[in-house]
């Protein structure tokens, strides 16, 4: 977005905003986390139709429970001696005409499939139950929601924590991410690991937090001062197709509308070059594929029922940036970079905030890292082997066939890009801070100091890196100190599938 449209100003959050939830979605019996695995949500989040839409969804609603019944009969009547042969007889020759026009034609067989759901998919318009009246949360519909407070310091913290305290924008866009694609049981290699899900749900619920007046009249006596006609939108990224999409549009002011049609147009330009970039570590793609065709490709593979690659997710990941956004910005880092907002000189002399900061990041981004190099080192021990015989067993994980073990870690079709190494965090602190951020904290102390992953730390007023070796911080000289320079990324990465160096991109 940078590079094409240099008037935008991005901000990095970890993947759940700190918000950390169990959600229930409207087509949804139950409620999953949405947060670090690491950590144990105590706020409850339902999603609900809006009032003039409750008899359509009771409608759709009554008609998925009527489907999932006669599935669910047949599922287990086909098991039996007389049904099953019945079924096999009238209904094996019938199935095969979807299978075919699924595994020929997946992005028209993904077009019908997306008809025949709106007679049964819960209405768009819908709001997140995010306030309760109630001291205690809970799974019940008077403990559902935060509290105004709550709501108050949420919001606070996430915007302490990227920086971005004065200076706002008209529009700004908080955008969560997800993963789908038809042919993926492996769901931990492609969705938020923030999350350990989508992120939509927690983005959104932070835009209706910062959206209330009530939260803003708070916020400004605490430093943050919002403007009143600054408006938060929501939108997911679908990483599989490069599709975005918004929230709660209808509720926009009409003085934004003009602002939201210039960020759609942005985003159709943006998922195109996404996907060019995407599409050169894919060997079915020709290294000179337009950008509409790498557009076209990646919604045709997250449909296709016979790819095993639907996308790379996280694969290749190598480095953690924390630190301000200018610091970084117009680097070309090659997809291997995590990245989190944060500005030291709004910090305190304890750097509590960046103490908080790395309690979720370094655990979830080393947690990822070591998925990835594990599976990678030993593929078939503590990967999961090859993704074409895996069935997906009981919900609970996958194993060879129909006897074997659950297999552990990510398929090799996931991890066969990927470089074995261990992250690097480069933040943007000084040594004692960090020090004291790791006395402070068992699980960062024990995982850098027993080298799971690797430290750096840049100084706030220089460029001058220091590396955490042998328990103590050292000067590190580079090589060398320029960086090659190009008009864009396509420039730098066209023609070439393997690994690239970092480059400085200087827009014409």
């Amino acid at each position: 977005m940078e590079e094409i449209c240099p008037e935008v100003e991005t901000f990095a959050a970890a993947g759940f905003y700190s918000i950390a939830i169990q959600y229930r979605g409207l087509a949804e019996a139950n409620y999953r986390p949405l947060c670090p695995i690491v950590v144990q949500p105590k706020h409850y989040v339902v999603e609900e139709p809006v009032f003039s839409m409750r008899k359509v969804d009771q409608r759709r609603a009554w008609m998925r429970r009527m489907l999932g019944t006669a599935s669910h009969r047949l599922h287990t009547g086909s098991r039996s001696f007389a049904l099953g042969a019945l079924v096999s007889a009238g209904l094996g020759v019938l199935s095969t005409f979807p299978l075919v026009i699924r595994v020929l034609f997946p992005r028209w067989a993904a077009s019908i499939r997306r008809t025949a759901d709106r007679m049964t998919d819960p209405p768009d318009n819908t709001r997140l139950c995010i306030e309760r009246s109630t001291e205690a949360p809970g799974a019940e519909e008077e403990g559902v929601g935060f509290t105004l407070d709550e709501m108050v310091g949420f919001a606070e913290r996430v915007l302490r924590d990227i920086g971005l305290t004065s200076g706002f924008a008209c529009t700004l866009i908080i955008l969560g991410h997800q993963s789908q694609c038809l042919n993926n049981p492996h769901k931990s290699t492609y969705d938020c690991g923030a999350c350990t899900g989508p992120g939509g749900p927690n983005a959104r619920a932070l835009a209706m937090m910062l959206n209330d007046p009530r939260v803003r009249i708070q916020l400004a006596e605490r430093g943050i001062p919002l403007p009143a006609d600054t408006v938060f939108v929501v939108g997911v990224h679908n990483t599989a197709t490069e599709s975005v999409s918004f929230y709660d549009l209808d509720l926009l002011p009409k003085s934004h509308h003009r602002d939201i049609e210039e960020v759609e147009a942005i985003f159709e330009r943006v998922s195109e070059l996404n996907a060019h970039e995407r599409c050169r570590r894919f060997d079915s793609v020709p290294l000179n594929e337009s950008l509409d065709g790498a557009l076209r490709h990646v919604e045709h593979r997250a449909e296709d029922l016979a790819q095993v690659r639907p996308e790379f997710g996280n694969a290749t990941n190598a480095l953690c940036l924390v630190g301000r956004r200018e610091r970084f910005r117009g680097l070309f880092l090659d997809r291997r970079s995590f990245q989190h907002s944060y500005d030291p000189t709004q910090d305190d002399a304890d750097a509590s905030i960046l103490a908080r900061i790395l309690s979720a990041v370094i655990p979830v981004c080393q947690g990822i890292n070591l998925q990835y190099f594990f599976s990678s080192v030993d593929p078939d021990r503590w990967g999961a082997g090859t993704k074409l015989p895996h069935n997906v067993t009981s919900l609970l994980g996958v194993m060879d066939g129909a006897a074997s073990d659950l297999r552990l870690g990510l398929p090799w079709q996931s991890v066969e890009i990927h470089e074995s190494m261990r992250i690097l965090f480069v933040i943007e602190t000084t040594p004692e801070a960090m020090l004291k951020i790791m006395e402070g904290n068992p699980v960062i102390d024990r995982i850098i100091r027993n080298r799971w992953s690797q430290l750096a730390v840049l100084a706030p007023g220089s460029n001058e890196l220091q590396l955490f070796r042998d328990n103590e911080f050292q000067a590190y000289h580079p090589e060398n100190t320029t960086l090659p320079k190009t008009h864009s990324s396509g420039d730098w990465y066209r023609g070439s599938r393997t690994f690239l160096d970092f480059a400085q991109i200087q827009a014409r």
